[in-house]
């Protein structure tokens, strides 16, 4: 059995291939950028599951239909480039389009919320990606769409960001008043992968949207009180912001992973996203959530070895490898 995954660079979706690889015979790995350094060190821990890979790059339509025929399963992760790439919103629309052209028998599309695109212009960034989500529900009905909140643990994406940030004595993010107005639900991302298998290995899980959150409800204050505890820095509200060059960072790279980081955090403080009423699939389908964000992050027990890479300044390049 062939296993398609779109968009396999990102961190969420090298942490699930590595759990799922032996269910499959073959396995394509595409991306905008298939032959970076993480690709290139998934494939060699893969090759020793004795599974069949191949790269492909996927850069538009023509190059995504490709990749996805002949595949019986289709695995879909919102990808982590902000700049020079291709649109995030027309990508998982021409995913669900392709999927049920080519009859996959199962399409799976995971968009946790930090990796999507926070627009800096006055349209709201929520309803382009609502739109885009319910369209590709549209385009194939049979769709399961997992949409996860923030995500924690060691190999997390903007929860790691942060704790390597308070422990150099940084905060990334310029001084809101406070950022108290959204509810985040945080989940570990262990809990969502194991979601992500529960569905690739049940076919008749189809055609719905279900959200992928912990039990408890943080502000953003909360979580870097909880952040700045566990890091050992408790006067952190007096930190510089580290944060610099937006007008050259614009014209010579583009939108960065921390910039968007930032954008996310100024989105949901001004239209707060209700999170609550959303489907849980870790509820739905009595799937137990393993892990408990204070125990993740004790009270000063920050392993320093644990968060030495990426280096910060890769948060501002385009591939965060």
């Amino acid at each position: 059995m062939t296993l398609t995954v779109i968009n396999a660079g990102n961190i969420l979706a090298r942490t699930v291939l590595q759990r799922v690889a032996p269910l499959f015979q073959s396995i394509r790995l595409c991306d905008y950028r298939p032959y970076r350094e993480s690709m290139y060190k998934l494939s060699e821990k893969l090759e020793e599951k004795k599974v069949s890979l191949e790269r492909v790059m996927v850069t538009n339509t023509p190059s995504l239909q490709r990749a996805i025929e002949g595949s019986e399963k289709v695995l879909y992760f919102t990808h982590d480039y902000f700049a020079l790439a291709p649109d995030k919103n027309l990508m998982i629309q021409a995913t669900a389009e392709l999927t049920k052209k080519l009859g996959v028998k199962q399409t799976i599309c995971v968009c946790p919320i930090e990796f999507d695109h926070y627009s800096e212009l006055k349209e709201s960034p929520f309803e382009m990606r609502q739109m885009a989500e319910s369209n590709a529900l549209q385009y194939n009905p049979s769709l399961t769409l997992l949409k996860s909140n923030l995500m924690y643990g060691e190999n997390s994406y903007m929860m790691r960001f942060l704790v390597q940030q308070m422990l150099t004595g940084r905060v990334m993010y310029p001084r809101l008043r406070s950022c108290n107005n959204q509810k985040y639900y945080p989940v570990h991302i262990n809990d969502v992968v194991d979601c992500i298998l529960h569905v690739l290995q049940n076919d008749k899980i189809e055609g719905f949207s279900y959200a992928i959150k912990g039990k408890k409800a943080m502000t953003f204050d909360s979580i870097l009180d909880l952040i700045a505890n566990h890091c050992g820095q408790l006067n952190y509200k007096k930190f510089s912001y580290g944060y610099i060059g937006t007008t050259i960072e614009k014209f010579f790279i583009g939108r960065t992973h921390d910039k968007n980081f930032m954008k996310l955090l100024q989105w949901h403080e001004i239209e707060p996203q209700n999170y609550m009423n959303n489907w849980n699939y870790l509820e739905k389908f009595n799937i137990a959530e393993n892990y408990n964000i204070k125990d993740t992050y004790p009270e000063s027990k920050a392993n320093l070895d644990w968060y030495v890479r990426p280096y910060l300044y890769q948060y501002k390049h385009i591939v965060l490898d």
